[in-house]
């Protein structure tokens, strides 16, 4: 039995070493399997690349040894941004202010002459240029930094030889700069960098500024700029850097209209100034022309900004030098369609030789309409021009829509624009003589219910329009056109109420409230007070429409905004104004309006719970977020606190009770912090519990260095104790309530 029992435990033993081995392969196939894992996961996380390992076999009875360390891309991108990019342009900057700190310290030590110094910042310059050179095949991007450095030194070391030390005539001074110049125009289409030509342009632009000796040459001057422009805009044609055009448009235009502001005489510089207006002008639209017909380029709004711009500065810099004689000044209508007549000719240029595509001539087409439209009002004026316009944008726009023809529209909506313009200055120059029964009146009626048409007909489903849904014009239809009729809407009426207080020619108050802010506009606090309630009834108007007709929530979201900006308004300003009412009412029988300036308070009262109301019903149809919900709620508890207050100060200052309704403000302020304390912790609002919070600690910082300032000992010892005890009222109720606010019940508060 010895012999079967040994071979037993032979075999149990080398089962056990067998299953033994297995398992020490299974460990290894779970480490390297490990490792992988976290391999392919930082590769997913950083895009670096991982060479695949062999999954161990089962039979492999040695562990393979880990796969190599996977270094991540973005700290390597980052270490070469920092130790490529970063450190050379920190590096020349310093090397720059390094320099300069040297020669300051030479001058102000006169260790140094001014000769020997100028020669040291040429040769400073030079040697980075040279070091620029030589380096530029194999280290680019670094050779480019040190070439505009070196560029940067020369140029302003020449200046420092002119201005400082006079050691250069300025012709020398001015040929030099312009070489150097030249020169970093030069790197950068050798190194195709636009900061260089960027550096090149900056520098051309500040050489006569640099080196102005206020001669006054000023057509040399322009002629400067208009060579400068010519080659940099051939530039920035030919290498497509957009940059440099946008910055030589804005750059040239605003040193013009400077010098134009500040220093143009008519009788000296009108063929100056008519000269290079129309010199710019060519420059900027045929270079803008270029990029859309040689480069093929589809325009977008940064483009349509640049030719409306060009097209507008150039028409409104030259009507004004028409206005200055007397004998041309009624050609401004002929210079007007001359204008109309230059897009137009481009425009049908660019249709019949199919130069470019159809959207570039629907928008000089438009502006040919536009200077078509504003020769009637240059030639003539009057009121019927803006119903001109209205009329003309109503009949585009539907022939647009009826025949699907979407270049109407587009025209439509410039004519829209116009009109509204038109009646903004009518609205200006008018004087009422009778409110309510005047022509501008009407015509804003008639251009609100215009406006209102082309809404109708665009939000119509029979009449869709043929522009794409991301078209800018639709947009403009679906919500800056809305935005206009609210605007005419609104503003038609408000003029009236305000021309109605103004012909009755009311008092004005002399203290300091209405010599200032926003009450000097008005004409006394019945206007004000009137106005704001005209406001806040508008509103609710527009809510309502929306909420039946609309269905917008972009005009749910503007309308309470609104109302945030009159409650602004309201407890900032208004309920003021109804106390001096009130007050005036008492002592003196009511001025003009009689007992209605008393019963103002409570029409306000009424009408801003008309307003809650449907700006509530506004909030739950329209929005979503919670924390604009909250912030809703908050107003309302805050406009109710502001009422209270200020019939608390109203009605106190009759009961002859002098400073004490200071602290009595502070108890009423407590209690109405404990109510929202108590409101918080019923419906489980964190919000209106830390709104509490806030008016308890407002309320103490009011009692100490307020209300008790010079108060007797009687009046703090019940001031004290009455807000000690709504204090200890509170703390009960947050330790009473403490598992529901700060348990589970905490989690499921209400938003």
């Amino acid at each position: 039995m010895d012999t079967p029992i040994h071979e037993k435990i032979e075999d149990l033993n080398r089962r056990i070493q067998e299953l033994a081995g297995r398992q020490s392969a299974i460990s290894s196939q779970l480490l390297q399997l490990n490792d992988e894992l976290e391999a392919l996961k930082l590769t997913a996380n950083t895009g670096a690349p991982v060479t695949q390992k062999p999954v161990a076999q089962e039979k492999i009875e040695t562990v393979p040894p880990p796969p190599p360390r996977v270094t991540t891309k973005s700290s390597s991108s980052f270490e070469e941004f920092i130790g490529k990019d970063v450190a050379s342009k920190v590096g020349i900057l310093v090397t720059i202010i390094g320099i300069f700190i040297g020669a300051k310290y030479a001058i102000e030590h006169n260790m140094v002459s001014p000769v020997v110094r100028v020669i040291n910042g040429y040769i400073a310059g030079i040697v980075l240029v040279t070091i620029a050179i030589r380096l530029k095949k194999k280290y680019e991007a670094y050779s480019s930094v040190l070439m505009g450095g070196g560029l940067a030194v020369l140029y302003f070391i020449t200046y420092t030889a002119y201005s400082f030390y006079h050691l250069l005539p300025q012709s020398v001074a001015f040929a030099l700069m312009l070489v150097f110049t030249a020169g970093t125009v030069y790197a950068a289409l050798l190194y195709n960098r636009v900061i260089i030509a960027h550096l090149a342009q900056i520098g051309a632009y500040a050489i006569p500024f640099l080196l102005s000796d206020n001669s006054g040459r000023y057509a040399i001057f322009f002629g400067y700029v208009a060579i400068i422009n010519t080659g940099i805009l051939i530039v920035s044609l030919r290498k497509c850097w957009k940059s440099l055009f946008y910055s030589a448009f804005i750059l040239t235009w605003f040193i013009y209209g400077f010098w134009y502001v500040t220093s143009f005489q008519y009788h000296l510089h009108q063929y100056i100034a008519w000269t290079y207006l129309v010199v710019f002008f060519l420059i900027f639209y045929v270079t803008f022309l270029a990029y859309k017909i040689v480069k093929k380029e589809q325009y977008g709004l940064n483009d349509v900004f640049v030719l409306l711009s060009n097209a507008f500065i150039f028409y409104g810099i030259g009507y004004n030098l028409l206005s200055h004689e007397s004998a041309v000044a009624n050609y401004a209508g002929v210079f007007t369609i001359i204008n109309a007549a230059i897009h137009l000719t481009v425009s049908q240029g660019i249709k019949k030789l199919q130069l470019a595509d159809r959207s570039l001539y629907y928008l000089l087409l438009g502006l040919v309409i536009v200077f078509c439209s504003i020769a009637i009002p240059v030639q003539f004026d009057g009121n019927w021009v803006t119903l001109l316009w209205t009329a003309e944008a109503v009949l585009v726009f539907l022939i647009g829509r009826m025949r699907r023809a979407g270049s109407y529209e587009k025209l439509g909506a410039g004519l829209i624009i116009l009109s509204f313009l038109s009646m903004v200055q009518d609205w200006f120059t008018y004087s009422q003589a009778h409110p309510f029964l005047n022509i501008v009146f009407a015509t804003g009626l008639l251009a609100a219910a215009a406006q209102g048409i082309i809404i109708y007909y665009n939000r119509s489903k029979s009449y869709q329009s043929t522009l794409t849904p991301d078209s800018l014009y639709l947009g403009f239809y679906n919500y800056f056109l809305p935005g206009i009729f609210l605007v005419t809407a609104y503003v038609v009426f408000s003029m009236e109420i305000s021309g109605y207080f103004k012909k009755l020619d009311l008092p004005v108050p002399v203290n300091d409230d209405w010599k200032y802010g926003i009450l000097s506009s008005f004409s006394g606090p019945e206007e004000f007070i009137v106005r704001l309630l005209y406001s806040m009834v508008f509103c609710i108007g527009v809510m309502m429409a929306n909420q039946r007709l609309g269905r917008s929530r972009l005009l749910g979201a503007f309308t309470l905004t609104g109302i945030g900006m009159m409650m602004l308004i309201l407890v900032t300003l208004a309920l003021g104004v109804l106390n001096e009412l009130t007050h005036t009412y008492y002592q003196k029988g009511g001025g003009s309006f009689g007992a209605l300036e008393f019963y103002l308070r409570y029409i306000v009262i009424v009408t801003t719970v008309l307003l809650f109301y449907k700006g509530q019903q506004t909030l739950n149809e329209f929005v979503r977020e919670p924390v604009i919900k909250k912030a809703w709620t908050l107003t309302i508890y805050g406009v109710a606190l502001a009422f209270i207050s200020a019939e608390y100060l109203c009605w106190t200052s009759f009961s002859g009770v002098g400073k004490q309704y200071k602290l009595g403000m502070s108890i009423v302020w407590g209690i109405y912090a404990l109510m929202l304390i108590v409101l918080g912790i019923q419906k489980k609002q964190k919000h209106l519990r830390l709104a509490a919070i806030a008016l308890f600690l407002i309320t103490l910082i009011k009692l100490f260095f307020y209300d008790l300032a010079g108060s007797s000992t009687i009046t703090k010892t019940v001031s004290f104790i009455s807000l000690g005890v709504l204090l200890l009222v509170v703390s009960f109720l947050y330790n009473k309530y403490k598992e529901v606010l700060f348990g589970e019940g905490e989690g499921r508060e209400v938003n």
